[in-house]
């Protein structure tokens, strides 16, 4: 696989381009944090402390994420071969999750059937989006300035974060998801005054004002190609490439779902100071983003893949033995850093040989790795928190998953 990271001298860099696309990655962090902190609890309360049933309601995203992204992908390929673009679908996803942030602080009222139907709406507004903007990011931004627009993307995610966060905190739930929602209509309107046509986006990186491929038909059938393509080795590095991802996802995963319970039993601490974890960790993806771009142009972004895989594996382990909240901060951050290598570098290796017709599908596929992830991770950590009868090994579980991403990337055939 081409680890391209070298700008030719005359080619600008796209700073404007960066910026808007990171805009995915903003709603990202207006959006999931708050979610990441607020559902947990609400769906314990709504269940009791059962730990499997709990992760199967918070798999609802993974389940509509494995449903509607091979689909967005797939009907963005449709929409951009006929000269309509991903904008369409981009804004729909944005606007429909804004409706669901405004609503979804109403929901408890209605018990948990209210809950998971506000959580129902809220995630196909956020996964409606999610493959067409990943295609986006590769038809908007040139191969060697990809890590940067991924950095972006990730350190938008991360400041947005903190803000939410520290406004959950101290706002409560309500002002904070209605000012979420304001935030993403806000978004909804710069990509669609920013976001340039796709003659514009063809005329722009030197590609054919049309494209003569067909995209495939919004089913499966494209999308299980390319799986089989992947798992049979068939593009050297593809194959270590998604069994990373889906490690990388389900270590991310592990703490978005489960730090709150974790941090609530093992620290005592209250509902309201688990945000701070959470901020701590989005702290560290707004000091290791941009960076992240940088070292994977420069060193490589399958070599930057690795230093934070086993950096990170080294900051979980000893997240493992601290005994206070206030000493977990820190070493969360650090974490969280060292997370972003991976996660700044993943795609941008992913997506170099892959023609715009298809970009889609693919991104598609990848984000499905992520959500596969998700979806055998709620349920499996919930099942290992039942046979510990704590939550107590969240921080060793996550080690033992980022140590078998740096096996498989280091074994990996590039």
């Amino acid at each position: 696989m081409l680890d391209v990271s070298q700008a030719p001298p005359s080619v600008r860099t796209p700073y404007l381009a960066c910026a808007i696309i990171g805009l995915g990655g903003l709603f990202a962090g207006v959006t999931g944090p708050l979610l990441s902190t607020f559902i947990p609890p609400l769906v314990r309360d709504a269940l009791g402390d059962h730990r499997t049933a709990i992760g199967l309601v918070m798999a609802i995203d993974n389940i509509l994420l494995l449903v509607l992204v091979p689909w967005s992908g797939t009907m963005s390929d449709r929409s951009n071969a006929r000269g309509r673009g991903r904008k369409p679908l981009i804004l729909s996803g944005f606007l429909l999750a804004a409706a669901g942030m405004a609503l979804f602080p109403s929901s408890p009222a209605f018990g948990l059937a209210g809950i998971v139907a506000s959580m129902i709406a809220l995630y196909t507004g956020i996964n409606l989006q999610r493959a067409p903007v990943q295609a986006l990011l590769a038809d908007l931004v040139p191969s060697p300035y990809r890590a940067l627009a991924t950095g972006s993307v990730t350190f938008q995610m991360c400041a947005g974060a903190i803000v939410f966060l520290m406004l959950g905190r101290l706002l409560g739930m309500r002002p904070a998801f209605m000012i979420a929602a304001v935030t993403v209509v806000a978004i909804a309107a710069i990509f669609a005054i920013g976001v340039p046509s796709p003659t514009a986006l063809r005329r722009t990186s030197g590609e054919p004002a049309s494209s003569t491929a067909a995209a495939g038909d919004p089913t499966y059938a494209s999308l299980a190609t390319a799986v089989m393509s992947a798992v049979r080795g068939t593009m050297p590095g593809l194959r270590a490439i998604f069994v990373a991802t889906l490690l990388l996802q389900l270590t991310f995963q592990s703490f978005t779902t489960w730090y709150s319970l974790h941090a609530i039993e093992r620290f005592g601490i209250r509902p309201e100071d688990v945000s701070i974890g959470f901020i701590a960790w989005a702290l560290g993806g707004v000091i290791g983003s941009l960076p992240a771009g940088v070292i994977g142009t420069r060193f490589g972004r399958r070599r930057a893949m690795l230093i934070g895989f086993a950096a990170m594996a080294v900051c979980l382990v000893a997240l493992n033995v601290v005994t206070s909240a206030s000493q977990a901060v820190p070493l969360i951050a650090m974490a969280s850093a060292c997370w972003t290598l991976p996660m700044v570098n993943a795609y941008p290796l992913f997506v170099e040989p892959i023609p715009r017709e298809h970009r889609g599908v693919l991104a598609a596929m990848f984000l499905l790795t992520m959500a596969l992830g998700g979806g055998i991770g709620d349920p499996l950590n919930g099942s290992l928190f039942d046979l510990f009868d704590s939550y107590r090994p969240l921080f060793l579980m996550m080690a033992s998953y980022t140590t078998l991403a740096f096996v498989v990337i280091g074994r990996g055939r590039f």
